[in-house]
């Protein structure tokens, strides 16, 4: 028995009150014999009927009579008795109501059957060549195939029918029976399988894993990794819950017809064994009742409407006279432990043998520590040894450490005093004490004499989870398990092995930033066996202690929340140029795409050196829902062929069944298409794959996603073939738009099924050139050379200094098949191939374009824009031009779209050059070189936001207000005007008949009776029902919502400092500044000048009209020239919001690419003038 356990027999009673150092749980009763018996807060071990782990609790009646539950109430927020209502249901005497706090609010009644069972006869067949196309379906003679009993497979002993060493697929049917389809709920298939499988009922597929194609070929080698069996070794089959099931199933007779998929002919093992179960809304009498490995009770436990909270939670319940019976407070419960009554002692204990539905166990425990160990030293990078002191516990509690990177256990060496670590280290520690559970593991890792230049990632986990022969996720495994050829599939990293690891996360040699504990598996495709350095996968779950990841770990998002991250170790790409993939997925930034964010990080497992991997975000639901403040649980993301990831592909499969069946050249059929395809985004997604020349795609690395609330988008990952692969670095050639439309592909890597979708498009004409312009403004703009090779010098630069180190820990491995002599030499070479290719392949692509579609040729078209401050044109609906002179090529017989669009200020007039029209929107076909020159003319001024007070004085407390200035000589009606800050839903209306006067002001309070204390004479509107930061904006709408003006305003640099909470206001210089412009604005006059001149005085330099400075191009990806001064100047720029993100001096090159999208301000300084100038970074 554990010697922390609590032994029944020799009488040692629990404690009601826990130390508030310790887990506390406190549960309240009354004189009701139903009480809260057990609650788990964090489960991973007991499946719900759809094969989820949720939340659990559970219910007893202790007493001798019968208790019905109807319109009793169980609670999260005891403000809210009646949360979640019990129906009608009876708890007899002595028995146990499990409920799953799920979420999933489900009250009634389901009753399970299984109709197929493990053991069952099938008609099996082992295929030598592709069987009947009609082998599926329900009419399908099998007299002639074998009967065998479920499972099928060899080599783990857990077959009933034995089939051929090596085989690899074999394909089962199974007749069953629906008796009662109308109160049929849903079809559940639980199955056991190595490798990958297709189900069908009735000739439609219901499921898959681990396979792709449609339907795969009866010897596919196109399985994505060696999946192992789990009912052999004590595990539960995979779950596929089917809920939508009217197209396919019928009352009666139907069949289950599976295909079942080895991974290669030298695999160890293979096995199939499902089972069918339906559950019913009613009672049935189908089928046996369901075998225990499946979890499924004749039945089925409640659900919830809430979760319970892993952190802390109070579980109320209420009898139907809204009358409290019991209350539970859970606080710190580990992972998989329980809170619940002895059965002993009536008191409160701690259970990590869970009993939901029945008596609670009899070994106990007080509780479980709460207390963290403290170590002396963060972890991070040291120069020179140290003393490390653990501390934390109390006189009556054990410190227990490692230095191996395994958990401490109650056998692990004992803390006493401070000891020196001196070497390259990752330390655990855990408190123990008698008759609790121990507290968490805590992990400080420490490296020496290391110095990078990027940031670090330091894992810790024990050696057996990942170098242990029988079980250890990164090797290979016992002899004779795999493989011996590459990618060495059976080997134990072809697995989807989960174990415990530790993350420390260390911004350039800094200590510790961050760190968490989660899940590890390995990741990837063949680069599992190619590379030495496998690719891993990070997974957030409640079981590991933290639910998601918290840190910006990538400067370019905007969210720093993550449940998934991946060290990707370059896949096909590495130990090559080691940076394709983030450079060509980057390389969209700012584009719409949806790809995964990067940061090169160098990497030490268990204190050693790891080399280089980069550190991504992972395609999952949550990405998405992050990249588009969408709700990850409503999100459909499918792969390959429509298979699922998340959600289901019904509305996909609709949508190829349309395409495919349907004249798309129709404008009508299209808008069909149209209406479910994003397809701005669409068209940029093949053109980009096009142009990098992408070979391993359309057939493979492609996913998709969409939203109720959006249309179908596409992601871009994994590119280690674009710009040729590493064995055809020169293909810039390739006709990768041929490729990519083809119909007759083979197998891999553009199959018909994957090219089907851009073949119909290209149908339809309109598609056909919206396609054909934007891939021509990406080449006009972002796929220009320079840029593309700018972009990736500018990458490699970020990782060099770390590569020397990288290759060197890796070159000698035995995975690497070549000589690495000359590292810099080595890498150099790949790099140079990326720049080449970025060289050649712009005017290749054309030419490409031009052939594929037949069109006459292309031709420069040039924007010649006069005055860049009054406006730009558009190109597309895509490009923003706001160049003086711009030019791009384009293609005749495909219409350009231009609009031209003023400046807050300026109106616009005509176009002129090769063509005059006052229409700002334009369609040109170009058959000779053209250029065409937008004149705008400028508008009276209009209203001006002049003055704003914010934070007053506590001596001069006027509260806030602001001051509006009308610069034209009439006056001007305001009414139902807006006035907003930086929050949308503070909004106030400026009442009906409002009027400003020509030449005059307006002030807007937040306080009446404040400001007239102050100001009693001065007109003004109010009562704001807001008010305004230190760092805040004041925006400004007409009657139509339309924007007028607007400030982004902040207390600190280069904004006047001299206003919060001082009884200043900051004053614009002159209404006829730019307000948006920092420099602009001044404390001028004490307590501020509403209703007044704020001064005559202008503190800015004057200028002439003359451009003394050019800055392009702009809008900017990622280099902004400055041309146009000899003397020296400084550079600086701003957000809106006035933060300084970059400053430099006397460069006429400033690198953007790290800046989000979004407008900057440009200010340049020399000792004669001071210019800022707005810029759009793209």
């Amino acid at each position: 028995m554990n010697i922390f356990a609590i032994n029944k027999t020799l009488g040692i009673l629990t404690i009601r009150y826990c130390s508030a150092l310790l887990l506390i749980c406190v549960f309240f009763s009354s004189a009701q014999t139903i009480r809260i018996n057990e609650v788990v807060s964090s489960n991973s071990v007991y499946l719900d009927e759809d094969g989820d782990t949720p939340d659990w609790f559970e219910l007893h009646n202790y007493g001798t009579q019968n208790v019905s539950l109807e319109n009793w109430n169980i609670t999260d927020d005891s403000n809210v008795l009646d949360k979640w209502s019990f129906p009608s249901v009876i708890l007899q005497p002595n028995e146990y109501l499990l409920i799953w706090a799920s979420g999933k609010d489900r009250t009634i009644n389901t009753f399970s059957r299984t109709l197929i069972n493990q053991g069952d006869v099938f008609k099996y067949n082992i295929p030598n060549n592709e069987p009947d196309i009609n082998w599926k379906n329900l009419n399908f003679d099998s007299s002639l195939w074998s009967n065998g009993s479920s499972g099928f497979g060899y080599g783990d002993e857990d077959d009933n029918t034995s089939i051929p060493y090596g085989t690899l697929s074999v394909y089962l049917r199974k007749i069953f029976n629906i008796n009662d389809l109308e109160n049929l709920i849903s079809i559940i298939l639980d199955i056991d399988y190595d490798d990958a499988f297709v189900a069908y009922i009735n000739g439609i597929e219901i499921c898959r894993a681990n396979i792709n194609g449609v339907p795969p070929p009866f010897n596919s080698n196109d399985i994505n990794t060696d999946h192992e069996a789990q009912m052999y070794s004590g595990g539960l089959p995979d779950r596929f819950n089917l809920t939508d099931f009217s197209s396919y199933l019928l009352e009666g007779e139907n069949v289950l017809a599976i295909q079942a998929h080895n991974i290669s002919s030298g695999s160890s093992d293979f096995t199939i064994i499902p089972f069918l179960s339906a559950i019913y809304s009613s009672p049935n009498t189908s089928g046996i009742d369901p075998p225990e490995i499946l979890n499924l009770s004749d039945d089925n436990p409640y659900h919830t409407n809430f979760k319970i909270s892993s952190s802390s939670e109070t579980l109320t319940l209420s009898n139907d006279s809204g009358i409290i019976v019991d209350e539970v407070l859970v606080e710190g419960l580990p992972a998989n432990t329980s809170i619940g009554v002895s059965t002993y002692s009536g008191n409160i204990v701690t259970y990590t043998e869970t009993t939901p539905g029945y008596e609670n166990s009899d070994e106990e425990f007080l509780g479980s520590i709460q207390q963290e160990v403290v170590f002396s030293e963060n972890g991070g990078f040291k120069d020179g040894e140290f003393i490390l002191t653990l501390s934390g516990n109390t006189n009556s509690q054990i410190i227990r450490y490692t230095e191996d990177g395994t958990s401490p256990t109650p056998n692990s060496e004992a803390y006493s005093d401070p000891f020196q670590v001196s070497e390259n280290s990752s330390i655990r520690a855990r408190i123990f004490q008698e008759n609790y559970l121990p507290s968490s593991v805590f992990t400080e890792s420490y490296v020496f004499g290391n110095n990078h230049d990027i940031d670090a990632i330091m894992l810790t986990v024990d050696p057996v989870d990942f170098f242990d022969d029988e079980d250890g996720i990164y090797v290979f495994g016992p002899e004779g398990t795999y493989d011996q050829g590459q990618p060495h599939f059976g080997a134990n990293f072809w697995e989807d092995w989960e174990r415990p690891v530790h993350l420390s996360f260390h911004e350039t040699n800094s200590e510790l930033v961050s760190s968490f504990n989660g899940g590890v598996k390995i990741f990837g495709g063949w680069s599992r066996g190619q590379n030495g350095q496998r690719s891993l996968s990070f997974f957030a779950r409640g079981q590991y202690g933290d639910s998601k990841f918290e840190h910006p770990y990538f400067d370019n998002l905007d969210y720093d929340d993550f449940q998934a991250l991946v060290l990707r170790s370059s896949g096909q790409d590495w130990l090559r140029s080691n940076i394709k993939d983030i450079t060509l997925t980057s390389l969209m930034r700012g584009s719409g795409l949806d790809f995964q964010e990067h940061n090169p990080v160098a990497t030490y497992i268990n204190g050693e050196y790891w080399g280089m991997y980069n550190m991504r975000e992972k395609v999952n639901e949550h990405m998405l829902a992050s990249k588009h403040n969408i709700d990850a649980d409503r999100i459909t993301l499918l792969f390959g062929n429509a298979e699922i990831i998340e959600g289901d592909n019904d509305e996909y499969n609709e949508l190829i069944d349309y395409i495919q069946n349907t004249d798309l050249t129709d404008e009508l059929n299209f808008d069909y298409v149209r209406q479910r395809v994003d397809l701005k985004q669409y068209a940029l997604y093949q053109a980009t794959n096009i142009f990098i020349n992408n070979t391993d795609w359309p057939g493979n690395n492609i996913k998709f996603w969409k939203h109720p609330d959006t249309k179908w988008r596409w992601i871009m990952y994994d590119t280690d073939f674009g710009f040729g692969p590493w064995w055809n670095w020169g293909n810039f050639s390739e006709n990768t738009l041929n490729f990519a439309l083809n119909p007759n592909g083979p197998g891999w890597p553009n199959p018909p099924w994957s090219t089907l979708l851009f073949r119909k498009l290209i149908t339809n004409l309109s598609f056909r050139n919206q396609f054909i312009n934007r891939y021509a403004d990406e080449l006009n703009t972002r796929f220009l050379s320079d840029n593309v090779s700018q972009h990736i010098n500018q990458i490699f630069q970020s990782v060099q200094p770390e590569i020397v180190d990288h290759f060197n820990r890796w070159k000698d491995d035995p995975s690497v098949w070549y000589e690495i002599s000359d590292i810099s030499g080595h890498n150099g070479f790949y790099i140079w191939a990326m720049t080449n290719f970025a060289n050649q392949r712009p005017s290749i692509a054309k030419e490409h374009i031009k052939e594929e579609f037949n069109l006459p040729n292309f031709h420069p078209l040039t924007i010649t824009n006069q005055d860049i401050a009054a406006g730009f044109v558009e190109v597309n609906e895509n490009l923003n031009i706001q160049e003086f002179s711009w030019t791009g090529d384009y293609f005749e017989t495909v219409p350009v779209k231009l609009t031209a669009t003023a400046e807050i200020g300026y109106e616009f007039s005509h176009w002129s050059g090769d063509l005059f029209s006052t229409n700002p929107t334009i369609e040109i076909l170009l058959d000779g070189a053209f250029e065409v020159i937008p004149n705008f003319t400028s508008l009276p001024p209009s209203i001006v936001i002049n003055e704003i007070n914010y934070r007053s004085s506590g001596s001069f407390n006027v509260d806030d207000w602001i001051e509006l200035y009308n610069p034209k000589n009439n006056s001007i009606d305001l009414s139902n005007w807006k006035i907003k800050d930086n929050d949308d839903s503070h909004v106030f209306v400026f009442p009906e008949g409002t009027q400003i006067n020509g030449n005059g002001f307006l002030i807007i309070v937040k306080d009446q009776a404040d400001f007239i204390n102050f100001f009693p004479e001065i007109p003004f509107i109010g009562d704001l029902d807001f008010g305004f930061g230190s760092s805040d904006a004041v925006r400004l709408f007409n009657s139509d919502n339309t924007l007028i003006d607007e400030v982004y305003y902040e207390s600190e640099e280069p904004w006047p400092t001299c206003a919060d909470e001082t009884g200043n206001t900051i004053e614009l210089i002159d209404p006829d500044l730019d307000n948006t412009v920092a420099e602009n604005w001044d404390c001028i006059n004490q307590n501020g000048s509403p209703n007044a001149v704020n001064s005559s005085e202008l503190s800015a330099i004057e200028m002439d009209n003359e451009k003394i400075i050019n800055m392009y191009p702009n809008p900017v990806f990622d280099i902004l020239n400055i041309s146009g001064t000899e003397s020296s100047y400084d550079v600086e720029i701003y957000t809106v919001l006035g933060q300084k993100v970059i400053e430099k001096s006397n460069t006429n090159a400033i690198d953007l690419s790290l800046l989000k999208q979004g407008i900057y301000l440009v200010k340049i300084t020399n000792e004669k003038y001071v210019i800022t100038e707005r810029i759009i970074k793209n």
